[in-house]
């Protein structure tokens, strides 16, 4: 049993606020474009760059979300400008986390809300999670009849709400509680990556996957979730100082609540007495660190290629497969489909990339850029304004929504130093 991998995994956060009208007014106009188009619209509001959905949320009632990229982080934002309203709010993507560890990525956090404008009183933690995955035996298996609570109360007896799942004959992934409250979740990870298709965990794990497979091993992972509802009425936390104090409590607390033992036990039998299993023994140690020195060991750059890469074989495996219905519903002759097919195909392409309808495969190229947006710190990597490769956007296809937060630089100014880093 090894450690290949610790680290917080969600992080979700409201804030007291608002973001300035200049900001709503541009949203607004992205997201009837993404109403108009049926898919998220790029938008710059100064050095705030991101997607914004067709759609808000209304638990909440907030009318906008945001999505800053693969290794940023997901906003919800209410366009009322009353400042005492808890307008915004952000939930931290598990890969941001993995790449620049929780004090990186809370100080991003803050950095997206100065690039927009936005006016910050008070925060709420809403969420946190911590995870760790530990490559394991192939026969490695977990018996849901080995949980027990603290003392000598078991499982069924707890209350908690707890949920299998279950692959064949093989018990695949365990959930004890519910949200808002605590979860202790612990899964098969790498069956999760491969259905999902996370392709970047293998880098983050630095693991090959033909190595993993063939050596017969596995990798499992024990999540620990603390929602809002835990953390407040438990651990009396609200606010960033508060969290700090007591995140690594908060974890350790919740593996001696809940066990997982060395064997099963008889009816009567004092549970108390049965060693924990050797995997929740490793998964404590683990835990007595300063977790917020966890990261990942791979770096923003590597994760995002990682993302890329896995984006261009799945596009690659639907090009083959509607080049195999194309070949049938053209009646190919078996025997000549090396030559016909690549021919049709090409001639296909070459019609809407040199001839007549090249503006409109140009207006389709604009329209996918957008959608492949790749956005980090230092800016738009492809597309946005400075991507003028397929020419600029016409009337029928929006183009990118672009304004400042200059007009809120005051209430901001006003604000800065009540916003915890």
């Amino acid at each position: 049993m090894k450690l290949i991998y610790a680290g917080f995994d969600g992080l979700d956060v409201t804030f007291k606020g608002c973001i300035p009208l200049s900001a709503v007014e541009v949203l607004e106009g992205g997201k009837e474009a993404a109403q108009e188009l049926k898919q998220r619209q790029y938008v710059e509001i100064g050095d705030f760059k991101g997607h914004v959905g067709p759609t808000g949320l209304r638990d909440g009632g907030y009318s906008f979300i945001v999505d800053t990229g693969d290794l940023g982080f997901t906003w919800f934002m209410s366009k009322s400008q009353r400042k005492e309203n808890w307008g915004i709010r952000v939930s931290c993507k598990s890969a941001t986390l993995a790449a620049f560890g929780f004090e990186q990525a809370v100080a991003r956090m803050y950095d997206e809300l100065d690039a927009i404008g936005a006016t910050v009183l008070e925060e709420s933690i809403s969420r946190v999670d911590f995870a760790m995955d530990w490559r394991v035996s192939g026969d490695f298996r977990i018996d849901p009849d080995r949980f027990s609570m603290h003392g000598t109360t078991t499982l069924g007896q707890s209350g908690d709400e707890w949920n299998q799942a279950w692959r064949g004959q093989r018990c695949t992934g365990f959930t004890i509680g519910k949200m808002p409250g605590r979860q202790i979740c612990i899964y098969d990870k790498r069956l999760e990556v491969v259905k999902k298709q996370k392709g970047h965990w293998w880098s983050i794990w630095d693991i090959d996957r033909d190595e993993l497979d063939e050596a017969g091993d596995q990798i499992w992972r024990l999540e620990i979730r603390a929602g809002k509802k835990h953390l407040k009425e438990h651990w009396g936390i609200t606010r960033w100082p508060d969290l700090r104090k007591a995140l690594g409590d908060i974890f350790k607390d919740a593996l001696v609540q809940v066990r997982y033992k060395s064997r099963a036990w008889e009816k009567n039998e004092n549970v108390s007495r049965i060693d924990d299993d050797e995997f929740w023994c490793a998964a404590k140690d683990c835990i007595t660190r300063d977790l917020s020195d966890w990261s990942s060991n791979a770096t923003p750059g590597v994760i995002k290629q990682v993302m890329e890469d896995q984006q261009r074989q799945t596009i690659t495996a639907q090009l083959v497969g509607l080049s195999a219905n194309l070949a049938v519903l053209s009646g190919m002759d078996h025997d000549k489909i090396a030559v016909d097919l690549p021919a049709q195909i090409a001639t296909l392409i070459t019609d809407h990339v040199r001839g007549p309808k090249v503006k409109d495969f140009k207006r389709k190229m604009r329209k996918v850029t957008r959608r492949y947006e790749i956005i980090d710190r230092d800016g738009v990597v492809r597309g946005g304004p400075s991507d003028t490769r397929y020419g600029h956007s016409p009337n029928e296809v929006p183009g990118m929504v672009s304004g400042s937060p200059a007009t809120a630089k005051s209430k901001r100014d006003q604000t800065a130093g009540e916003c915890p880093r």
